[in-house]
């Protein structure tokens, strides 16, 4: 597919705030794509190029993110969970694939816990209770927040108190505990980068040991952004993953 030509801009009203999204309507299996924190849509060009035309594809500018509206409000997990419900429900989605790095494999996976997906991809996933407790444990809560916060006002357009929201959320509800992962019943895929400093690779088999038909793939070579370095390797796993299932 053809990042620029080939997806149409849209944009869906919700209870807290509007979504922008890009769709491509294709006669197969549909995938939703979440990014991550400080993202956009943008960062899946790469990968969309190397996905065939047939998918229909749901390219999603979180709440706060992109060209979504960014009211003033706690930017919890939840919170982005509930906007995109609304999304699907007034698009009539289901069944759908769902897609999400960093950030937006958290939310994807909080998103499963509570409503039907039909195959859930988990790319370099934060969100685990257990990462959370040895971070608060080390002390080190405002050096992770300090450098998240710095990463994502590097990208143009973000709002700083967007970004301090979501960090101030992460440490103090919907964590990824053992009940919630618990909850999740779909195929998962859960893809890794093998040299990814940012989240250990350790993560992986921490997800796959509390989901439920779930399993792993390691991206050599690749950091936190798989997707965006080794695309191709990153697509070949999606679609082996989606055509399975």
């Amino acid at each position: 597919m053809n990042f620029n030509r080939d997806f149409e801009d849209r944009r869906v009203n919700t209870a807290l705030g509007a979504l922008h999204y890009k769709h491509h309507k294709g006669d197969g299996k549909s995938l939703v794509f979440l990014h991550g924190f400080g993202a956009s849509v943008l960062s899946w060009k790469r990968a969309m190029e190397l996905l065939p035309g047939d998918y229909n594809v749901y390219l999603i500018d979180l709440l706060g993110h992109g060209l979504s509206d960014a009211p003033e409000i706690d930017y919890t997990v939840k919170a982005q969970v509930e906007a995109l419900w609304e999304l699907f429900e007034q698009e009539n989605l289901s069944g759908f694939y769902l897609i999400g790095h960093s950030y937006g494999g958290w939310i994807a996976a909080y998103y499963a816990s509570k409503y039907a997906v039909g195959g859930l991809v988990l790319e370099d996933a934060p969100g685990l209770k257990e990462a959370f407790d040895q971070i608060v444990a080390a002390n080190r809560v405002e050096e992770f927040k300090s450098t998240f916060f710095k990463l994502s006002m590097e990208f143009s357009g973000n709002k700083d108190y967007v970004m301090k929201s979501i960090l101030d959320s992460d440490f103090r509800e919907d964590q990824l505990t053992d009940e919630i992962l618990a909850e999740i019943t779909e195929p998962t895929l859960i893809i890794w980068g093998s040299r990814d400093i940012m989240l250990s690779p350790e993560n992986a088999k921490i997800f796959k040991s509390k989901i439920k038909n779930s399993s792993i793939r390691i991206i050599s070579g690749a950091g936190h952004t798989g997707h965006f370095t080794h695309p191709q390797e990153f697509i070949d796993y999606i679609l082996g993953f989606v055509e399975k299932f």
